[in-house]
């Protein structure tokens, strides 16, 4: 089948931006002859991806003027190139299949700073997502959870016969529990200065403020244990609390150079009290090697959490005595039970393959056709 796959930029950078390229390459690798129609892209990505590249002019102008530009001629030119099916990853609104990678940008813009809320790309932003969710010029919409699937219909009305919910798969080979998890564990908290007779707990973001940091940090005031801190730096204000309340000795943020598979390897509990994920990989990985998470129900990765036997549930993360109760309850059982939901988290990632996730996508592509837009 002749696929177009259409997103602004197609470099190594967004989550979205890396499931494209390796959904791309295993189109190709599946049979599919596959069209990227983007502005952007890298030699690296683009001599590596055998499919044909369709490069549209890119404008210097605003980001803004960027979309609207891209959103005006990518489906122009899926119609030109001849394709049986397009797919949109990003701000465009008409293509045959759009997936959903970022959850519902209304309820997402409600935690952006005021300024943000009102600025011309937000905005715009919000303009895009009405039209993709409230028009008839996209057949099929993919989430990558129930959660997004059914906040996109309660903020649009959109008529739930048009989604489809398709869960992300996750690299089970490359994130797998270690073959001597106590040997890990231990020199990684050599590493890091960190007490291994203590239990520890990981917190992975690049968004500290929308991954609630802050409550996280209040709630180490009531938890006898590590937290490492990995991904994005800390500012003056965090390290200020930190130093303030006495928590410098529990508190490491850890060094770019570390592997995360080793963090997910090592650490004993992932905490995660989101306040909007669309779906976070973080989790996935972290089951997948083994890592039970709590894990807040503001993140589509929630599905597949079960409580007390795969990883836990966070239903208020703002709230640091929650937090703080359910960090607790996770330190509070024995190493059978933590054993147990370690051993069902990985159980749970080892369905999420990328085999049955393109199965998945050939069954929504070999649905009847019905293009709705005109070109």
């Amino acid at each position: 089948m002749k696929l177009a796959l259409l997103h602004h930029q197609i470099i190594r950078g967004t989550g979205v931006e890396t499931f494209l390229i390796e959904f791309a390459r295993r189109l190709v690798a599946a049979g599919h002859e596959i069209t990227c129609i983007t502005t952007l892209t890298t030699p690296e990505i683009g001599a590596s991806l055998p499919v044909r590249w369709e490069l549209l002019p890119r404008v210097r102008a605003s980001a803004t003027m960027r979309m609207w530009h891209f959103n005006r001629l990518a489906p122009r030119a899926a119609v030109q190139a001849g394709v049986n099916l397009s797919i949109g990853f990003g701000r465009t609104c008409a293509q045959d299949i759009h997936r959903n990678g970022t959850g519902c940008h209304r309820l997402y813009g409600n935690l952006l700073p005021l300024w943000q809320r009102f600025s011309v790309r937000h905005l715009y932003e919000l303009h895009l997502e009405r039209r993709l969710y409230t028009g008839r010029t996209t057949r099929s919409l993919v989430t990558s959870s129930a959660r997004v699937a059914a906040q996109l219909q309660g903020v649009y009305r959109s008529s739930g016969e048009r989604f489809h919910v398709l869960a992300p798969p996750v690299e089970t080979e490359l994130f797998k529990p270690a073959e001597n998890r106590a040997a890990t564990r231990d020199l990684l908290c050599r590493k890091l200065e960190t007490d291994a007779a203590k239990p520890v707990l990981l917190f992975v973001s690049l968004s500290h403020r929308r991954r609630g940091l802050e409550p996280l940090l209040e709630a180490m005031r009531q938890v006898d244990a590590t937290l490492w801190i990995a991904g994005k730096g800390l500012n003056a204000r965090q390290y200020d609390f930190i130093q303030r309340h006495g928590l410098a000795a529990k508190v490491r943020v850890v060094p770019v150079t570390t592997s995360l598979v080793e963090l997910y390897q090592s650490a004993d509990w992932l905490v995660h009290p989101t306040q909007y994920d669309a779906f976070s990989m973080t989790v996935l990985q972290g089951m997948a090697c083994g890592l039970p998470g709590i894990v807040s129900v503001m993140d589509g990765a929630v599905d597949h959490v079960r409580n007390d036997e795969n990883g836990l549930m966070l239903y208020h993360p703002a709230q640091p005595p929650e937090l703080a109760a359910r960090i607790q309850h996770a330190l509070a059982l024995g190493q059978r039970a933590w054993q147990s939901i370690s051993e069902v988290a990985r159980d749970t990632a080892l369905t999420l393959t990328w085999e049955r996730h393109l199965q998945e996508w050939q069954a929504l592509l070999d649905e009847p056709k019905e293009r709705l837009f005109d070109p």
